[in-house]
């Protein structure tokens, strides 16, 4: 019966009056298009497998591996959503799109193209709007708030506010390192309170940023006590250095964190962490990461600066 599809049947002609018929043969093509335009279940299956996959990797694998395969993605669901698709499906492709633009997103950030970042920052916000999608649209404005913060726009990284409680490590991290950036030591102790603070949300795989976990919240906690000159930010440098792996933007953090409170001591300690963060940044680029690396060359070549110890705030 398949073949028979397309096949106008003897003796069904009418007279075309007012164009019917001829309205007809459209309607039964588009027909036919919305029945066949729909992926498979299993292909919407893999597009969900490959979204976590590319969360799990997105801070740890190299560029030159993530961006082929999610530019691949991302052109091929673009590809669907242009055809006559059923409200589900759609829906579904658009969820795909808009964390598929994210990605390409935080790539593009990290490696300095704000023109890219932007542009595919406000896709994200797009696909997020037609879904009223609560953490499409929290993860999209992380991404505005990354590129802000980024830029050293640090007053319209703070607006970009997030409630999804997936979301709440990352929010109250980055509220710790824009307040530690600015000098802000109440604002840097309010934040660490909502870091340890959030939500617990275990048992589910979410596309978009990975799951905060202990080894990020270290390297946040060690970076602000670092800037701030906390007493026992050694430590938590060194605490934060143990439990990272090689290679990953992680260790790059909390290998900063050790060198700034390095710098004036073992400076020969310092420098090789520095060694490590800029072999790291050559696998895995990153336009914060570089700025940190600068930073402490900066306190490495400036002369030292007495600052008296805090003696209450942030452990």
């Amino acid at each position: 019966m398949q073949g028979m599809d397309a096949v106008e049947l003897a003796g069904t002609q009418a007279p075309d009056r007012f164009a019917l018929p001829g309205a007809a043969r459209a309607a039964a093509m588009i027909s036919r298009e919305i029945a066949y335009a729909d992926p498979d279940p299993l292909a919407l299956s893999e597009f969900d497998d490959r979204l976590y996959r590319y969360a799990t990797t997105l801070l740890s694998a190299p560029h030159t591996s993530l961006l082929g395969p999610i530019i691949g993605d991302w052109r091929r669901v673009q590809a669907a959503l242009a055809r006559r698709l059923s409200p589900a499906v759609h829906i579904e492709l658009t969820r795909v799109a808009g964390y598929l633009s994210f990605y390409l997103g935080v790539l593009s950030a990290d490696t300095g193209a704000n023109t890219s970042a932007r542009r595919f920052a406000t896709l994200t916000e797009q696909f997020a709007a037609q879904l009223d999608d609560r953490l499409l649209t929290g993860t999209s404005r992380s991404l505005d708030a990354a590129i802000a913060f980024a830029d050293g726009r640090l007053d319209a990284a703070r607006a970009a506010a997030v409630e999804d409680p997936y979301l709440h490590g990352w929010a109250a991290a980055a509220e710790v390192t824009l307040a530690a950036a600015a000098g802000d030591e109440p604002g840097v102790d309010a934040a660490l309170a909502r870091l340890r603070n959030r939500p617990v949300v275990r048992g589910l795989r979410h596309p978009g940023w990975p799951a905060f976990d202990d080894v990020r919240e270290a390297c946040v906690v060690a970076d602000a006590m670092a800037r701030l000159s906390v007493p026992g930010a050694r430590s938590a440098g060194y605490r934060a250095v143990s439990i990272t792996t090689p290679g990953t933007l992680e260790r790059g953090w909390a290998l900063g964190a050790l060198a700034t409170t390095l710098v004036n001591h073992d400076p020969a300690t310092a420098g090789g962490g520095l060694d490590e963060m800029v072999a790291i940044l050559d696998v895995r680029p990153s336009r914060l990461l570089s700025t940190r690396v600068h930073e402490i060359l900066l306190l490495i070549s400036s002369p030292p600066v007495d600052r008296a110890p805090r003696t209450a705030g942030a452990t």
